[in-house]
């Protein structure tokens, strides 16, 4: 009997209406739940895809990357194509290669690409509102920049973490957080090694305090030598974070 053959994907997905990336006994439209579903045909049996990153409810991804294995070897384009006829239209599969036996999505990953996005508009259009948060239009890019300049580093970010699991190390590198303006929208991209669960949301809550004045703009920095909680602004939306890439 021949070895599976394993496949890396990229995936892309509107989190607005699913329950998070994680399989879940009470939560069955999870995206992993959803394209395991779909791809069971193609892999005659139960299929397991692992994703890069577990993303929370609501959140969005454009280049998610998953592995999975086929009994046997098929064309890349006809498991992306055949994965996709059985997929919903808020997740589509973008591109599907045969990878190394021993590729994996999540522990082989480098890094991860997130951005968050606010809109300072008025009325925000319905087809940006899923995937921005409303912003006060006196927010100032300059000094959500000022309070973002110190989180870069080496650093333990627990602070910022929603959950942390026993012996989990609360250490990571966090390489840059780029602030972006687009007319109303305000960007913040983060690049770095790896995340902390709601680690993006809990800094883009600070962030978001700080550029309308209602807190300092050292806040950030001040919650990373203090630890102290109390400090934290409420956690930004998830609906305008997206994974934007991983990479290896």
């Amino acid at each position: 009997m021949s070895a599976p053959v394993r496949y890396r994907a990229v995936v892309a997905y509107v989190g607005t209406r699913f329950h998070g990336w994680q399989r879940q006994k009470n939560a069955p439209r999870t995206v992993q739940a959803v394209l395991e579903a779909a791809l069971r045909p193609l892999a005659h049996n139960a299929a397991h895809v692992e994703g890069a990153s577990r993303t929370d409810a609501g959140v969005h991804a454009d280049g998610q990357v998953v592995h999975f294995e086929l009994p046997r070897r098929r064309e890349p384009r006809v498991v992306r194509d055949a994965w996709n006829d059985r997929l919903p239209d808020d997740v589509r599969v973008l591109a599907v290669d045969e990878s190394a036996p021993d590729f994996h999505a999540r522990y082989g990953a480098a890094g991860k690409v997130y951005t968050y996005r606010w809109s300072r508009a008025a009325v925000i259009p319905p087809a940006r509102s899923p995937f921005v948060a409303p912003l006060s239009p006196k927010a100032e890019a300059a000094r959500m920049r000022e309070a973002a300049g110190g989180l870069a580093g080496n650093r333990d970010f627990r602070v910022f973490s929603v959950a942390v699991s026993a012996g989990e190390s609360t250490v990571r590198r966090l390489d840059e957080i780029a602030i972006e303006e687009d007319g109303d929208e305000l960007s913040a991209v983060f690049r770095g090694e790896g995340f902390l669960r709601g680690m993006v949301r809990s800094i883009c809550g600070v962030l978001a305090d700080a550029s309308r004045g209602r807190v300092p703009v050292d806040r950030a920095a001040r919650l990373l030598e203090s630890g102290d909680r109390r400090l934290l602004s409420a956690k930004a939306p998830a609906r305008g974070l997206t994974l934007t890439s991983v990479f290896y």
